[in-house]
């Protein structure tokens, strides 16, 4: 699963074993510090299809049992189909076979903190807001 955005996508493309999928649902990249430069954005936006077009090629992917998706959650209105998607996840999740890492754990009166430690790009694993 992939949210930084098109830097990463050849790279994790190739890191997949047979059978395996990558989900491109982020453009993290294209946010720097504190806020959006519009310069960052459009180099963003430009190399995107160069970070994905000329390595897509359909008779590859099907040799090498391999899959790309896109996930937009901005756009997913079906709570039933995201289920869908994440049973594999949950599976492994639930199975012990995969553990998530937690960068740190925010209490929610504190969850300015929690944007700027995102932002300030100080994460290696997910910010967690706990009541």
């Amino acid at each position: 699963m992939d949210a930084t955005g098109p830097t990463n996508f050849r790279k994790d493309y190739r890191l997949l074993r047979q059978g395996g999928k990558l989900i491109m649902y982020g453009a993290s990249e294209l946010s720097t510090g504190k806020g959006r430069s519009m310069g960052t954005v459009a180099r963003g936006l430009l190399r995107m299809p160069m970070a994905t077009l000329p390595w897509w090629k359909s008779l590859s992917v099907m040799n090498e049992n391999k899959g790309v998706f896109g996930l937009n959650m901005l756009h997913w209105q079906d709570a039933e189909g995201l289920d869908r998607v994440l049973e594999a996840l949950n599976a492994e999740l639930e199975g012990g076979f995969i553990e998530p890492v937690v960068a740190e754990a925010f209490p929610y009166d504190r969850a300015g903190e929690a944007h700027t430690f995102i932002a300030e790009r100080r994460n290696i694993g997910k910010v967690v807001l706990v009541p």
